[in-house]
């Protein structure tokens, strides 16, 4: 089974989709939401190049690939050796050029 490592800001998006999920649209879309984001992450690390790349977004330094979840949310990741490293889960309206830029240094 391949592994799935979140880093600190991603963990910190999934709470907060999660609270925003809960409090707009309730306990039971917010498990769906979850159920979703895990079955995804799951597929991504066993077959990690299915996401698309896009140099524009990318910091310097980093080739990350971006897959969108339920039309809204975008992971982005990059392949390891034993699976994904999730650097972040964005809604797609976000400035994702700048999230990213800004946590670039992100390594957990």
């Amino acid at each position: 089974m391949s592994r799935v490592v979140l880093s600190e800001a991603a963990r910190f998006d999934r709470r907060e989709i999660t609270a925003y999920t809960v409090e707009r649209f309730g306990l039971a879309q917010a498990r769906r939401l979850r159920d979703r984001f895990e079955a995804t992450l799951n597929s991504l690390a066993e077959s990690p190049l299915i996401g698309r790349t896009n140099e524009e977004l990318d910091p310097p330094g980093r080739s990350f690939r971006y897959f969108v979840v339920m039309k809204s949310f975008i992971i982005v990741y990059e392949p390891t050796d034993a699976g994904i490293r999730v650097a972040r889960l964005l809604h797609g309206a976000r400035n994702l050029a700048a999230e990213l830029d800004r946590d670039a240094g992100d390594e957990d």
